[in-house]
């Protein structure tokens, strides 16, 4: 069947060229065409732009940009992440390039971030940006979230710029959603930012240190823990937990098959 409809295209194609080309030779430059043709014509032309605008909009919806926005009204909407009444009422979804090759995961917003609305954007998150920097990125270059979406609330007339770290059930209401995110995004390498996020997203419930220098299997995805920026601001050995959570970023760079100078290799020893 499928060969029988070619060779009928084949034919029409080739007697079509055949009138062209006669026309040619007769100096006409245009085709008389009766009504019905004409017609057929018209509906031709409308049905190539029917399905042009319509294959347009199939990639459009199929975006990763676009997936990432379904994500984040589906948490928006979520009953039962709303029903805990444990987390406050402002989304804070994630920043950055979701077609990136590298996701950084944290636990929860804090109070820099519900007042900007984005993740990472406190102390910590300025520690972030010169890390990322360090490895020879942008901030852009990146995705960023955050497991918990919702600032977590601590009872009381005034929260104030308190944060406390996200229970385990907050997590695991919020987990499907970080894993949707991570399924459109593909990372190469996803890095899990502090011990909360490494028990959410690896089911981990020992001693960050025991999970890192090694490739984790995040639901499908190599994964690498490293300590929260939060706790390299409070270390009272600074330089030697930076170099640790460097090793760590420079095994990250290694699977993304970044080139690694001899300064890079060398911060903070």
């Amino acid at each position: 069947m499928e060969v029988q409809k070619r060779s009928t295209i084949t034919n029409g194609l080739r007697s079509l060229s055949s009138y062209l080309k006669k026309l040619q030779r007769s100096g006409d430059d245009y085709i008389r065409l009766n009504i019905e043709s004409a017609n057929r014509l018209k509906n031709i032309k409308t049905s190539i732009a029917s399905k042009l605008a319509n294959d347009k909009y199939k990639k459009k919806a199929h975006s990763k940009p676009h997936l990432i926005d379904d994500i984040k009204g589906k948490v928006y909407e979520c009953e039962k992440i709303r029903n805990l009444g444990t987390l406050r009422e402002k989304l804070v979804f994630s920043s950055g390039d979701p077609e990136s090759d590298i996701m950084f995961i944290g636990e929860a917003p804090g109070y820099e971030e519900e007042l900007k609305g984005m993740p990472f954007v406190g102390p910590s998150g300025q520690l972030l940006t010169k890390i990322i920097n360090a490895m020879g990125l942008n901030r852009e270059d990146v995705y960023i979230s955050n497991i918990v979406k919702f600032r977590p609330l601590i009872e009381g007339p005034d929260q104030g710029t308190s944060n406390r770290k996200p229970s385990s059930e907050e997590m695991s209401v919020s987990l499907p959603y970080i894993l949707d995110e991570i399924e459109v995004v593909k990372p190469k390498v996803a890095v899990a930012l502090g011990g909360t996020a490494m028990q959410g997203l690896l089911s981990i419930n020992g001693p960050l240190s025991s999970a890192r220098g090694k490739i984790h299997d995040a639901h499908g995805y190599k994964t690498i823990v490293t300590y929260h920026p939060s706790y390299l601001l409070r270390s009272k050995s600074p330089n030697k937990d930076k170099r640790k959570l460097w090793e760590d970023m420079l095994m990250a760079m290694q699977i993304l098959g970044l080139n690694i100078s001899e300064k890079q290799k060398n911060y903070f020893k």
